[in-house]
């Protein structure tokens, strides 16, 4: 089951649909407040995006908890699209997943950098048996596929943010914030204007609730080349889902002339089905409150 919509689209704006429940309405009501409003966070993410700053001036530095916190690796199979080009890769099932994707060859415009905010980790299932994924997929030159990904997970109160390289062996560090927060999270491959690419890539997490921030910038074996950004929800299907919805919003995709793309031409919904549970998502644009800007929901239940 797929639910899709567009705020933006509909005139008043009174948050019921057919598959509504009440637990949507809330969040989507919650993020329609955020979304009208542009505030200094907004000016430093957007700036970011574009290379005018590297981190938000006046922010904390980034102090990991004192006490040992776990670092999840659960499972990222690889995009249905991209399969061609992960030769080596063998599913191990029990996995479901859906990505709402925007670029790549039968869209207007290769898509690399790409931030957006989230104040729904408490919702995802405890224990990383359900993750909240931003990917950014490259290309190397030969044509294969390569994987640039935050993936968030959720232990108790906490939420951890695990930096994934695909080129450089898999996980690199994790992040760690209460699951409560708000958080602003972006990867920006370091590519020339006009130019595809790129040897390098910045990953930033950033707490704006407490306004700690954590930024590393990588540098890859060989030569990527921007193709495309998703933002996925991934989980166990040896679990039963919760049913409660989950969200990234104020998200923004940049093109390789490192500007906003148009979201809704470059949009494209791909899933790794699951007969245990269903897989809905909802995107909502806001054009009228920031260029190309969207709200992408999800939500997992069991079947009827």
């Amino acid at each position: 089951m797929i639910a899709s919509t567009s705020l933006s689209a509909v005139g008043e704006k009174n948050y019921t649909y057919d598959e509504d429940s009440e637990s949507i309405t809330k969040l989507r009501q919650e993020i329609e407040t955020q979304m009208r409003e542009y505030t200094w966070a907004d000016e430093i993410e957007y700036g970011i995006m574009i290379g005018k700053y590297d981190r938000p001036p006046g922010a904390k530095e980034y102090a990991p908890p004192k006490e040992p916190m776990p670092r999840p690796t659960p499972p990222l199979p690889p995009r249905p699209d991209l399969m061609p080009y992960f030769k080596n890769f063998s599913t191990t099932g029990g996995i479901a997943a859906g990505y709402q994707v925007f670029g790549g060859d039968d869209k207007p415009a290769y898509c690399g950098r790409v931030y957006c905010r989230t104040n729904s980790i408490s919702n995802l299932k405890d224990n990383a048996k359900e993750w909240h994924v931003l990917h950014e997929w490259g290309r190397k030159t030969n044509g294969e596929g390569t994987e640039n990904c935050i993936v968030i997970t959720r232990s108790g109160n906490w939420a951890t943010f695990g930096i994934y390289i695909s080129s450089l062996g898999g996980y690199q560090y994790w992040v760690h914030h209460p699951a409560n927060h708000l958080i602003s999270i972006g990867i920006r491959p370091e590519h020339g204007d006009g130019y595809r690419e790129y040897t390098k890539i910045l990953f930033w997490v950033w707490d704006i609730t407490t306004g700690e921030w954590w930024s590393k910038t990588y540098t890859l074996p060989q030569t990527e080349l921007i193709y495309s950004v998703d933002a996925a929800l991934e989980q166990d299907t040896c679990e039963s889902p919760n049913s409660l919805w989950k969200s990234f919003y104020k998200f923004s995709a940049f093109d390789k002339m490192i500007e906003c793309v148009d979201l809704k031409s470059n949009f494209g919904w791909l899933e790794y089905p699951s007969p245990g549970m269903n897989n809905e998502h909802v995107e909502d644009y806001y054009d009228d409150y920031g260029p190309n800007t969207v709200a992408t929901l999800w939500q997992r239940k069991t079947p009827k």
